[in-house]
């Protein structure tokens, strides 16, 4: 059985927080949050589907004839197909309320600071380079 997928929760990451840079407003609403973190686990467990049907079934140290040298894993490689899509439905759900989660709270965080912004120079106030 192939791991749990990450790539797919990863790209909705991103496309959140993209969204939410290119925003005017740095917030996000609960109800974003959580259709994003949905979307993610469907299409997270879409890709695990795919992900298990097309790999080659292990079995006693040996895919499909070749001796790997290592004794067949126990645990999440014995589950099945139902077990790893819903694990991979969950580990997508949580890596994007995880990881926006701590985005929202950062901004929050930030808001607090207000940046010091430092004031320009006029060009007559700039020191001027001198040949020497």
């Amino acid at each position: 059985m192939p791991q749990i997928p990450i790539i797919v929760p990863l790209i909705v990451v991103g496309l959140v927080l993209g969204a939410i840079v290119k925003s005017k407003s740095s917030r996000i609403s609960k109800r974003k949050l959580a259709s994003a973190s949905l979307v993610a686990g469907l299409l997270n467990s879409i890709h695990a589907y795919l992900l298990y049907s097309l790999a080659p079934t292990q079995t006693a140290g040996r895919v499909t004839g070749v001796p790997t040298g290592a004794p067949a894993m126990e645990g999440l490689a014995s589950a099945s197909e139902e077990a790893f899509v819903a694990a991979s439905f969950l580990a997508a759900l949580l890596i994007v309320l995880l990881v926006l989660g701590i985005a929202m709270v950062y901004i929050r965080i930030r808001r607090g600071e207000e940046l010091v912004e430092i004031p320009e120079q006029t060009p007559e106030a700039e020191p001027a380079l001198t040949p020497s």
